[in-house]
């Protein structure tokens, strides 16, 4: 009986965690502008709604959603990121290229 409760524990998990990612969308515009993103890397992530970007890692840049992802552009760089809302109304980033990824929530 035991055998097949762990089996039963493990299954509704994985379920959990599967049902979860199939739920999350692409963030969009509306999400972001004029919001800050608290995230589990210790950044803090500022969206102006005029498309001014402010972060603890790269100082204040641009910002603008598009096709591919979130586009951050910098005077060193730019780069895309994968940014998903999760139904609990978390994010899970993914720089594209770069395999950092990172969850967060909006900072109170």
């Amino acid at each position: 009986m035991h055998k097949y409760l762990g089996s039963l524990a493990a299954a509704s998990a994985l379920s959990v965690v599967l049902l979860s990612a199939a739920l999350a969308a692409a963030v969009s515009r509306t999400d972001l502008a004029g919001k800050k993103i608290c995230w589990s890397n210790g950044s803090v992530s500022s969206y102006g709604a005029g498309g001014k970007y402010s972060n603890t890692m790269t100082g204040e840049v641009t910002w603008a959603v598009g096709g591919g992802g979130v586009h951050i552009h910098t005077d060193r760089y730019d780069y895309m990121a994968d940014i998903q809302k999760l139904p609990d109304g978390s994010f899970h980033a993914t720089v594209i290229g770069a395999g950092i990824t990172s969850t967060g929530r909006y900072c109170p």
